[in-house]
């Protein structure tokens, strides 16, 4: 099975500062289009299951963070702000109306700026365990977790990383397996060293600002899922109707690799929601 679907299209929008922002695209149709945002130290490429499923009837994209991928790092602060910057310009150029929104982890922090700062661009949201809370501040400098986890990575050459993942997460789909050791050494290592923010917000407060529909799925925190209860519950009362919990027991935090058929129903549902609501004008 290959990584991709045969009809990926890889392509980069230029910002208004001359920087490139490298996407992916998939697919096509009157669909709502799709918006995929991934994870620290993952790429636009790990979404080969959720692509797949859903690329028939509509456009999806998936977009490279700063120094992700195919997209430059940078010298500025590695901010949520300036990500979502980066993934609204590819909306605005490339889709050129609103979208569904999915965002893992911190992608998920990023697709929640979005439909804070730029709601037109945002039919729903779909937050796959994001990263409410990555710890104490580290002003100047990269979250501890992630300056360790980048030095996992260095260095180490595909192959030795695909047959770890493969040991380590045998539940993953196959072929996804070789686009998460890809990602791995394709990430520029200057991540670990130049200046960070990750806590620009509140960002289970700043739900109350979101007015689009919410889906969040989350996993087992036993397992490694990082949304707890609390989190849940604020949650919850300040979206009221607009929020839908799905709870995937027995998963830790990436949740689609490991519960893959209920993270595709949960999608779905978000879709049927923003179908629904869409004026059904049509989407390059």
């Amino acid at each position: 099975m290959s990584s991709e679907p045969l009809d990926a299209v890889a392509d980069l929008v230029v910002a208004p500062d001359g920087r490139e922002i490298a996407f992916i695209r998939w697919g096509g149709g009157a669909g709502v289009p799709v918006l995929l945002l991934h994870g620290v130290t993952d790429s636009a490429e790990c979404w080969g299951s959720v692509v797949r499923h859903l690329a028939g009837g509509r456009p999806v994209l998936a977009v490279d963070a700063r120094g992700h991928g195919r997209t430059p790092l940078g010298d500025e602060t590695f901010t949520i702000g300036a990500l979502a910057s980066d993934a609204a310009e590819v909306l605005r150029v490339v889709v050129g109306g609103p979208a569904l929104v999915v965002g893992h982890s911190l992608g998920g922090l990023v697709a929640e700026e979005i439909a804070v700062t730029e709601p037109g661009l945002v039919a729903g949201l779909v937050l796959e365990d994001p990263a409410w809370d990555t710890g104490a501040p580290t002003p100047g400098r990269a979250p501890e977790f992630l300056q360790g986890w980048l030095s996992m990575f260095a260095g180490v050459p595909a192959g030795e990383l695909e047959r770890w993942a493969r040991r380590e997460n045998p539940t993953w789909p196959d072929d996804e397996m070789v686009t998460w050791a890809r990602s791995k050494t394709q990430v520029d290592q200057r991540l670990g060293l130049v200046a960070h923010d990750w806590h620009g917000r509140d960002w289970v407060e700043a739900l109350a600002q979101v007015a689009c529909p919410v889906t969040l799925v989350t996993g087992d925190q036993t397992r490694g899922s990082i949304v707890g209860t609390l989190p849940v519950e604020r949650a919850a009362a300040l979206l009221g109707d607009l929020l839908v919990h799905v709870p995937i027991e027995g998963v830790g935090h990436s949740v689609r690799h490991e519960g893959l058929a209920t993270y595709l129903a949960a999608v779905d549902d978000a879709l049927a929601r923003v179908d629904a609501t869409d004026e059904g004008h049509a989407h390059p």
